[in-house]
C-alpha cells in the first residue's frame, strides 16, 4: 500500500512521463532528422506531423474526447496544421489510422501526447522563427496553436486520480507515439524519393 500512496502523490503526470519515456525518445530522435532551421527540414517534419496529428484527433473524438475535455475544439490542431501545408504549397499527405485503446483512461493519455507536443512546439517555433526563412515563418499556425497545458494538467490529475486507471492511460500515449513514429519513419523513407 505504501508504494501505492506514493505513486498517487507523484500524480499520473509523472507516472506517464515515466512510462513512455523510451517511446517519447525514440520518437524524438526520429524527428531530429528533420532540421526545422532548413526549408526541407522544416517542411517534411509537418509532412510528417500531417500523417500523425489528424490521425490521432479523429480518432479521439471518435472516442468521445469532447466529453472528457470541454476544450477539446480549441485544442484541435489539424486545421493549424493544414493551413500551414496549404501556405508553403505542400499536399496533405494521407493521415495513418489510429484507434486508441478503449476507454477515457486511453483517451486521456493519448491527449497527454498531442498537448505534451504543443507545449513543446513553443521551443520548435523559435528555431523556425530564428532561421529566417520567410516562408517557413509565414507558416507556424501549426507551432504557434496555444491552449493551455496546466488546464490540461488539471483535468488529466482530475480525472485519472486513481492509480487503477493509469495503465490505460499509459497504453493510450504509448498508442500516440507509436503513430507519430510511424508517421516519422514513413517520411523518412521518403527522403530518397524527394531527391530523385
Amino acid at each position: 500500500m505504501q508504494q501505492q500512496d506514493g505513486k498517487q502523490q507523484q500524480g499520473i503526470r509523472w507516472h506517464l512521463r515515466q512510462a513512455t519515456a523510451a517511446r517519447h525518445e525514440a520518437v524524438d530522435a526520429l524527428g531530429s532528422a528533420f532540421p526545422l532551421e532548413t526549408p526541407q527540414g522544416y517542411r517534411r517534419f509537418l509532412r510528417a506531423h500531417a500523417r500523425a496529428l489528424p490521425a490521432v484527433e479523429q480518432g479521439l473524438e471518435a472516442a468521445g474526447i469532447a466529453s472528457l475535455l470541454p476544450d477539446w475544439p480549441g485544442r484541435a490542431r489539424r486545421a493549424a496544421l493544414e493551413a500551414d501545408l496549404t501556405v508553403l504549397g505542400i499536399a496533405v499527405p494521407s493521415a495513418l489510422h489510429f484507434a486508441p485503446p478503449a476507454g477515457p483512461a486511453a483517451v486521456l493519455g493519448a491527449a497527454y501526447v498531442l498537448e505534451g507536443s504543443r507545449f513543446g512546439n513553443g521551443m520548435l517555433l523559435r528555431q523556425v522563427q530564428a532561421a529566417g526563412d520567410t516562408c517557413a515563418s509565414a507558416a507556424t499556425a501549426y507551432l504557434g496553436h496555444k491552449a493551455s497545458w496546466p488546464a490540461f494538467l488539471a483535468q488529466l490529475e482530475q480525472q485519472l486520480a486513481d492509480p487503477a486507471l493509469w495503465h490505460g492511460a499509459v497504453e493510450g500515449a504509448l498508442a500516440a507515439f507509436a503513430c507519430f513514429h510511424a508517421a516519422l519513419a514513413a517520411e523518412q523513407a521518403e527522403e530518397p524519393l524527394l531527391h530523385a
